[in-house]
């Protein structure tokens, strides 16, 4: 009897020592001597099944374990769904709501005058200083200001006129 633990014991710690130069983490090699234990004896327990050579039999479950193992974590990682995380995309009604309300703002461009819609893009959207508006549409600086001032009031009273009737969506 003592022989026996002792093979037994000597047995596991081989069989240890093996998976956990496959996985390198001393819980889940545990976890995983401990599942083809449980199966080895699950196979023998059935009528017509024998195990001629124990230690082989061990080593090729664990071996297949530890291949299900890393097949598992190589998967895209699965996150579970909870209300506390926020989407970090905005809702349909969000998204109509700016495509809407871009396309009340590109009304209100184009219904400006030419120069002062012009002048509030190559500042605005293009991104370019006074002085260079200055210099590519000859303008003087004092009428730069006057008309991004007067683009910026016509952009005002319409998002005015927008936030009076409910927002850009009309249900």
């Amino acid at each position: 009897m003592a022989g026996t633990a002792s093979r037994f014991h000597a047995q596991h710690a081989a069989l240890l020592d093996y998976v956990g130069r496959q996985v390198r983490d001393s819980a889940l090699s545990e976890d995983i001597v401990q599942e083809a234990y449980l199966r080895m004896l699950t196979f023998e327990a059935k009528p017509d099944n024998t195990i001629t050579n124990r230690p082989a039999f061990l080593r090729r479950i664990s071996l297949n374990l530890v291949r299900d193992h890393f097949r598992r974590v190589t998967r895209v990682p699965v996150v579970e769904l909870c209300e506390t995380i926020p989407c970090p995309m905005p809702t349909a009604d969000q998204q109509i709501e700016r495509r809407q309300l871009i396309g009340l703002v590109a009304d209100v461009l184009g219904k400006m005058p030419r120069l002062r819609r012009e002048v509030f893009i190559r500042r605005r959207v293009r991104g370019q200083s006074a002085g260079e508006v200055v210099a590519a549409m000859g303008l003087s600086a004092s009428a730069v200001s006057h008309h991004m001032a007067r683009a910026i009031v016509d952009l005002h009273l319409a998002i005015e006129k927008i936030e009076k009737r409910g927002g850009p969506v009309r249900d």
